[in-house]
């Protein structure tokens, strides 16, 4: 029996009006330093230098996966490797053998001691062509495109390059956990740290960083559990697969709402999910005081919700 497809989400005039000022709500009703304690974006906020907080932000979001109590204390235990070799960027620039020891014993779940030290010299040896990663992937965004899927591709390509050339094995062969840090759109992956890694470097709203020279137009939301059930409930997709198809409708739908800057709601989306804010089904209690209740398919009072 064939498959029948999810129907395509387009926002309404409508819709859009509505979401607007709950969306907007929603970002004032929250404390963004509150919130980055409990997120990986912390680690890169650590430094001052802006290639240290490039390098930082990248293991970070590398890690980013699974509970934050879990991954977050694994995050500072190698950036405390990193600062004993004078920082991120002196520590990737240099790494050696004694530093691949150093961290074989570090592991998260999938994500081993040696797929960590395999990254490091990946961005070492992409470190001898470009002056920084943010220049890698901003070259590789044109502006025809009208996301940063193709831009991503082609950075992501490049550093598997430079992963191939440091391993001397075909990518293919290189072990799960690190080849699933190295995840690509052109495989229909949502990408989730990559974009996540991608609204810090390129929005330069706090808590982003704005380092990197890509529109923060392009972006794509960083999909996961969280946004997807919130994006769902907020009627922004019908889909229900975490796939880079889902992430850009979701994404299509807020450009409607914010052309130039269609992620800057995630870090507050996400964080619903996070911090257990949102129990993704109707409890008074906490619904009737959330700014969303007003737009929300689930958490909607019955005489909203008719």
């Amino acid at each position: 029996m064939a498959r029948h497809s999810v129907p395509k989400t387009v926002l309404s005039a409508k819709r859009v009006a509505a979401l607007r000022p709950a969306l907007e709500a929603l970002l004032c009703d929250r404390d963004d330093d509150d919130r980055l304690a409990a997120d990986p974006l912390q680690a890169p906020h650590r430094y001052d230098r802006p290639e240290d907080q490039e390098i930082a932000a990248i293991f970070a979001a590398t890690l980013a996966y699974g509970r934050v109590s879990l991954f977050l204390p694994v995050i500072q235990r190698i950036l405390a490797l990193a600062d004993a070799r004078g920082g991120p960027r002196a520590w990737v620039e240099g790494f050696s053998d004694e530093d691949a020891a150093a961290i074989d014993p570090v592991f998260y779940r999938w994500s081993r001691g040696s797929d960590l030290a395999l990254l490091a010299l990946t961005l070492q040896g992409a470190l001898r062509t470009w002056p920084t990663i943010g220049a890698l992937f901003a070259g590789n965004v044109k502006k025809s495109h009208p996301d940063i899927s193709a831009g991503l591709a082609r950075s992501i390509d490049a550093l598997r390059r430079e992963a191939e050339a440091a391993a001397d094995v075909p990518f293919g062969t290189m072990s799960r956990g690190f080849k699933t840090m190295l995840s690509s759109p052109a495989a229909g992956s949502a990408c989730k740290r990559w974009n996540m890694l991608l609204r810090w470097m390129a929005r330069d709203g706090y808590p982003d960083l704005g380092l990197w020279d890509i529109p923060a137009s392009k972006l794509i939301l960083p999909l996961d559990t969280h946004t997807l059930q919130i994006s769902r409930m907020l009627g922004l997709t019908r889909r229900s697969d975490g796939s880079w198809r889902t992430a850009a409708e979701i994404t299509r739908n807020l450009r409607r709402i914010d052309p130039m800057d269609p992620v800057r709601f995630d870090f507050a989306l996400a964080h619903l999910g996070i911090s257990g804010e949102c129990q993704k089904a109707r409890v008074p209690d906490i619904c009737d005081r959330c700014p969303m209740v007003g737009v929300c398919r689930v958490g909607a009072p019955p005489e909203l919700s008719r």
